[in-house]
């Protein structure tokens, strides 16, 4: 069986609302166990990425790690990958 992989692009502003996006993500694909988060400027530059493997379907506790580490980086655009 081929993997599934899913992806979602957006700009973080707040840890609220950052928390909100990745917790929705995570409903869309509650099957994703490995999840990549990649930062970048809002020109495309590279700032970085992480990836976490959510353990044991704990998705609260992983979107609040996830939610953290990009709101302690620079600003501008997040792209979150998730493979199932």
């Amino acid at each position: 069986m081929a993997a599934e992989a899913a992806a979602l692009a957006f700009e973080a502003i707040d840890f609220e609302s950052c928390t909100a996006i990745v917790l929705e993500f995570f409903r869309q694909h509650s099957s994703a166990s490995i999840i990549k988060v990649t930062l970048s400027t809002r020109d495309r530059k590279p700032l970085g990425a992480r990836i976490w493997q959510v353990i044991d379907g704990n998705v609260e506790a992983s979107a609040n790690v996830i939610a953290g580490f990009i709101m302690t980086q620079a600003g501008g655009s997040v792209t979150i990958f998730a493979s199932h």
